[in-house]
């Protein structure tokens, strides 16, 4: 017996393969009959969509074994007919069959193909890496100046906090001061006048003393005085 098939492994991996292959074989027919134009019956859509799916699926599992870096099984087989050919036609369709390499014109088209994608991606990956730089400096351009109006307005705040400390200081004397009510101060200018009009030395000076309730608030307001 050929030593090949004496490999557990390499048998379950083939028989693996034409499991795939068999299934895609399979899929194949209800998708084409679904989409033949003189299929008799009516196909809805989601029926037809399940079909191509599971057609893409099968496809992608084999392509997948195929180019598995892993199946090593396939890239160590010798490709030959089970049974001798008869003609050499046919050894010439099984060689064509059987080719690693494409044909020349093929490769040609195909080379000529692959560069005008590769072209047409990289002018459009260098258009959009320019727009993404450009959306990037008008970014960085509007981040620049709200940081600028930031600064402006927290100098604005500051300074204005400045002159608020400032007219407080000086006016923090008179904010302390007695404030009289005006009925009040008629009755006590009325008692600091004698009948002539002059000072009432009977009454003595004017009292400016501040009460007891406006101690306490002006305490309150001020804090204790350092001992």
């Amino acid at each position: 017996m050929d030593p090949f098939y004496d490999d557990s492994k390499q048998v379950a991996e083939l028989e693996s393969l034409r499991n795939k292959l068999t299934q895609l074989r399979d899929s194949f027919s209800p998708f084409l009959q679904a989409t033949d134009p003189n299929y008799p019956y009516a196909v809805v859509w989601p029926d037809v969509l399940n079909k191509f799916n599971i057609l893409v699926a099968r496809f992608v599992s084999v392509n997948r074994t195929l180019n598995d870096n892993y199946l090593s099984t396939l890239k160590k087989l010798l490709l030959h007919p089970y049974e001798p050919v008869a003609s050499d036609h046919e050894q010439q369709v099984l060689s064509i069959l059987l080719r690693t390499k494409l044909i020349p014109e093929v490769e040609k088209v195909q080379d000529a193909y692959i560069s005008d994608a590769e072209q047409n991606n990289g002018a459009d990956i260098r258009i959009s890496l320019g727009k993404k730089l450009g959306s990037a400096n008008a970014q960085a351009e509007e981040l620049k100046l709200w940081k600028a109006k930031v600064e402006a307005h927290d100098a604005v705040c500051l300074s204005t906090e400045q002159s608020l400390d400032r007219c407080l200081e000086e006016l923090r004397p008179r904010l302390k001061l007695r404030i009289v009510d005006e009925a009040e101060e008629q009755a006590s200018a009325a008692e600091t006048t004698g009948p002539l009009g002059g000072p009432s030395q009977a009454f003595g000076p004017r009292r400016t003393e501040a009460s007891n309730l406006e101690q306490l608030v002006m305490f309150m307001s001020s804090g204790p005085k350092p001992s």
